[in-house]
């Protein structure tokens, strides 16, 4: 009894046991998509991360700072944008000083009525 190769199967023919059924490739399209997928929600991931940057760097701030920028940043918008009755000069300017104001948590009710009418309301 000599043990040569292996037993023929029912076709008649030898199957190598040794060889390897290779799975095809995937396509190049599903690579390139799950590559773009993957940039894309990382691209996203980003934005979202720098959008609220500014939240961060507040927070990052020691108290006093916060106090002081705070300050500084509620007489300028006071001396800009209320001084001449809210008939500013500079829309864009007050616009960009209210909308920093109302991230401070010093910002109260008194504050957000003062800055209300130069932040940007949504539109259709």
């Amino acid at each position: 009894m000599s043990n040569e190769g292996t037993p023929p199967d029912e076709g008649g023919e030898e199957k190598n046991i040794f060889a390897k059924e290779l799975v095809p490739p995937p396509s190049i399209w599903l690579r390139k998509g799950t590559w773009l997928a993957l940039v894309f929600i990382s691209m996203v991931g980003v934005f979202i991360w720098l959008q609220g940057g500014e939240n961060r760097a507040l927070d990052a701030m020691s108290p006093s700072q916060r106090e002081a920028l705070f300050s500084d940043t509620r007489d300028e918008f006071r001396l800009l944008c209320l001084a001449d009755g809210g008939a500013s000069r500079w829309p864009k300017k007050c616009a960009n000083h209210a909308a920093f104001l109302v991230r401070f948590s010093e910002c109260d009710d008194t504050c957000r009525r003062e800055v209300e009418p130069f932040l940007p309301h949504p539109t259709r």
